[in-house]
C-alpha cells in the first residue's frame, strides 16, 4: 500500500502521526529532525496506519448512509440544541454545585466541547444527533473543567463521581464521533 505523507516541523518535542480525511499521513516532528527519521517512523507505524486510514474509510462510508447533514439540518440542530443542552448543563451544574457562566452552541468540526476560564461552556450542535448519555458525559466533562482545567488524574476522578459510566460513553465517542464529523457538507 502506497503512504502519501507530510512532514511538518514545528517547535515540539516528539514525533506524532495524524490521519487526515483525504486519506494522508501527516508527521509532526520536532524542527532538526532529519526526515530520514520521521520516513523511519512511518515504516515502524505502518500496520497502525493502515488501520486507521481503513476506520477513515469505514467512518466516510458510514456517515454518507446516515445522510449528510445541510445547512437547513444544521440550523435545526442548532435550534434543538439550545434547548435541550442547557437543560442538561443545568442538570448536572446543580447536580454537582459547579457554577457556570455562558453556554455557547456552535457547529465544530473537530471538538465536542471546551470550557474557558471564565466559566463559558461551549458545545457542538452534533451531540443533539447522539444518544443522550453521550451528550451528558460531554457536558459533566466541561462542567468539571470548572474544578479542574486540566486532564489529571483528579479531573477525572470528579468527572467520574458525577458521571460514573464517562469511561464507556467517551470510548464510544472516540469510536463513533468522526462519523459525526464527516457527515457535515462540506460548502463549496
Amino acid at each position: 500500500m502506497q503512504i502519501d505523507y507530510i512532514i511538518q516541523k514545528s517547535r515540539r518535542r516528539s514525533i506524532s502521526l495524524q490521519i487526515t480525511d483525504d486519506k494522508k499521513v501527516i508527521i509532526k516532528a520536532p524542527v532538526g529532525t532529519p526526515d530520514s527519521m520521521a520516513i523511519a517512523f512511518i515504516k515502524e507505524k505502518k500496520d497502525w496506519i493502515i488501520k486507521q486510514i481503513s476506520k477513515v474509510e469505514d467512518q466516510t462510508n458510514l456517515a454518507k448512509e446516515m445522510g449528510l447533514l445541510s445547512t437547513d439540518d444544521i440550523k435545526a440542530l442548532k435550534k434543538k440544541a439550545k434547548v435541550l443542552i442547557p437543560q442538561r448543563v443545568q442538570y448536572y451544574a446543580s447536580l454537582s454545585g459547579i457554577t457556570y457562566n455562558k453556554i455557547a452552541i456552535r457547529l465544530q468540526k473537530s471538538r465536542w466541547g471546551s470550557c474557558s476560564r471564565e466559566g463559558n461552556l461551549n458545545f457542538n450542535c452534533l451531540l443533539v444527533l447522539m444518544p443522550l448519555e453521550i451528550l451528558d458525559s460531554v457536558v459533566v466533562h466541561e462542567l468539571c473543567h470548572r474544578k479542574y482545567m486540566n486532564h489529571s488524574k483528579a479531573f477525572y476522578d470528579e468527572v467520574l463521581k458525577i458521571f460514573p459510566d464517562y469511561k464507556r460513553c467517551d470510548k464510544w465517542l472516540k469510536q463513533n464521533g468522526g462519523i459525526y464529523f464527516k457527515r457535515i457538507e462540506e460548502e463549496e
